[in-house]
């Protein structure tokens, strides 16, 4: 078939393909697969503790206030939680639904947006290079913010680029409406993005004729109503501390000191892109190159130029502020994937040709092979340490090594698209086989799950259910919100335990107050003790220690 042939396909071809590789991706184990701690724990919990009160303003974990996030994201949530779930039923997949809502705008707005600079082909790779990417099915399988800021990141940066190309009222409002959502989700992150863009592009290119098309009274006066009302009420509700809290305190304090031992250098987003941006690292390098030959003075292409220097401008600016933050996360540079896939697509179809981008092909050949080889590992890895038997994984990982080293061939000897198709092929593979066969059969990690069935099997109905050391955020979705942990099961134990209370302790933690001869001196029902129901031992993965919880009931001593 012709390439002319194959531009003319409809639209709908390359739209559903796209939708069933992101659904292919993004669904495989999101039932399955546990809760991951913490955020994801936190966010699922707010949102049930939305739905159990009605109260749909506050935002709260157990009795504290989540002055973290605006409400957009757990509105969401709640709304497939209460469709498909019945009172009191805790399904994490109900949660995740959004995310993966949020993956699939994601590809498709990239798809629009990269209609107006590549075609439909370039579109449409632009956007299975996004669909595939590590980071955004990894925040496709999770209950949180990132995969739905995404999307709407790129929503926004599809509507510049067709803004910059030709005005349309109708792009304008979602523009605005899209800004909105962001804001909703998670605050000022796409609104900053969108000003870094603009400000570099306009000192870069002073190309600023078009921004007048951005206005839109309608869009304002819709991103207005989306906003204000909420913020109004959450004011009012919490006497303004949900904004000193979010925007003083979370949101400043990342950016002026280290947050939750989540930090790192200047570089860290650059050394680790090769395996968050995997399998893109491929195309990503000869992407760059392919931009600085577009935006050069010398290019033909006006339209094409003005065109790179915004995903440019997108990219770099945002990229370099969130090096600089002292607090670092691997999903903070999620809403910059649109624009990079846009790059590597722009590349890819002079990659056949073994007399360009011979140098920067070849380093994306080895960096993709080193990242490709660790994500293999390290799966392996995981499932060695936390399986209870060696998956098939295990046994047939060398075929996924022999993939990689293959996809890096070809790309090495200029054969661009059998590198794209091979590995293509290998992560369309791997990667669902993972989230759907490997994670979920982690035994010795799905420590919040393994205690709610043992607490269901063998003990009777709890008074209450206490944890004094093990406080993951799981814990209390899975047990339910009045499950007290840490400061306050101290204190329910000091001040006495009663007939049907449960008491997880772990072992390995050395608190001497916490030594059953003592617990049962907290007893105040006459004639009762602790007795062990169940243990689970295993590996708390966010704190990287093993534990070893023992299940104790408070009964009748006879």
């Amino acid at each position: 078939m012709s390439d002319t042939a194959r531009q003319q396909r409809p639209l709908s071809f390359y739209a559903g393909i796209l939708v069933i590789l992101t659904l292919w991706m993004s669904l495989p184990g999101i039932s399955s697969m546990q809760v991951i701690d913490r955020d994801e724990g936190r966010f699922a919990q707010a949102t049930v503790q939305m739905v159990e009160s009605g109260d749909y303003i506050n935002i709260e974990f157990q009795e504290r206030a989540r002055n973290k996030k605006p409400a957009g994201i757990y509105w969401m949530q709640a709304i497939f939680v209460k469709a498909l779930t019945d009172p009191g039923e805790r399904k994490i997949w109900t949660h995740r639904i959004v995310s993966v809502l949020g993956a699939l705008l994601a590809v498709l707005a990239t798809f629009w947006g990269a209609m107006a600079v590549l075609g439909r082909r370039g579109a449409f790779v632009a956007s299975a290079v996004l669909a595939t990417s590590m980071g955004l099915v990894f925040e496709a399988h999770i209950a949180k913010t990132d995969a739905m800021l995404c999307g709407l990141s790129a929503l926004c940066l599809a509507c510049l680029l067709r803004l910059q190309k030709q005005p349309g009222p109708w792009t304008a409002f979602i523009f605005w409406v899209a800004i909105a959502a962001a804001i909703m989700i998670k605050g000022p992150i796409t609104p900053a993005i969108i000003i870094l863009t603009l400000i570099s592009y306009v000192v870069w290119s002073k190309d600023r004729a078009w921004l007048s098309s951005l206005i839109s009274i309608p869009g304002i006066i819709m991103a207005l109503l989306m906003t204000v009302p909420w913020a109004i009420a959450i004011w009012v509700a919490t006497d303004g501390a949900f904004f000193f809290d979010s925007l003083g305190g979370d949101m400043a304090g990342k950016m002026i000191e280290e947050q939750e031992n989540h930090g790192g250098p200047p570089s860290y987003y650059l050394q680790r892109i090769s395996a968050v941006f995997w399998p893109g690292i491929l195309f990503l390098i000869p992407g760059f190159v392919f931009a600085k030959m577009a935006t050069a003075k010398t290019s033909g292409d006006e339209g094409l130029r003005r065109s790179i220097r915004l995903l440019i401008c997108w990219i770099v600016p945002f990229w370099i502020l969130l090096e600089l933050m002292p607090t670092k996360l691997l999903n903070y540079p999620l809403p910059l994937y649109p624009a990079m896939a846009m790059l590597c697509a722009g590349a890819f179809f002079a990659l056949d040709d073994p007399n360009l981008f011979k140098k920067s092909r070849r380093i994306s050949a080895g960096l993709y092979t080193i990242a490709g080889c660790l994500l293999v590992g390290f799966v392996v890895g995981i499932d060695s340490m936390f399986a209870e038997t060696p998956s098939l994984l295990f046994w047939t990982f060398p075929i996924f090594i022999a993939l990689v080293f293959l996809a890096a061939v070809f790309m090495w000897s200029g054969q661009g698209t059998k590198a794209a198709i091979t590995a293509l092929m290998t992560t369309a593979i791997l990667t669902p086989l993972t989230y759907q066969y490997i994670f979920p059969r982690l035994h010795d990690i799905r420590l919040s799950d393994r205690l709610y069935t043992a607490i269901s099997t063998n003990t009777t109905t709890p008074a209450r259910i206490i944890s004094p050391t093990h406080t993951e955020p799981s814990v209390v979705f899975r047990l339910g919100t009045k499950s007290l942990l840490g400061e306050q099961a101290e204190a329910t134990i000091q001040a006495g335990l009663i007939a049907g209370d449960i008491l997880i302790l772990d072992q390995r933690a050395r608190v001497p107050r916490h030594e059953l001869l003592s617990l049962n001196g907290k007893i105040k029902d006459v004639g009762h003790c602790l007795r062990e129901k169940d243990r689970v031992d295993g590996n708390n993965y966010s704190k990287y220690e093993d534990v070893d919880l023992i299940i104790y009931q408070v009964e009748d001593c006879s």
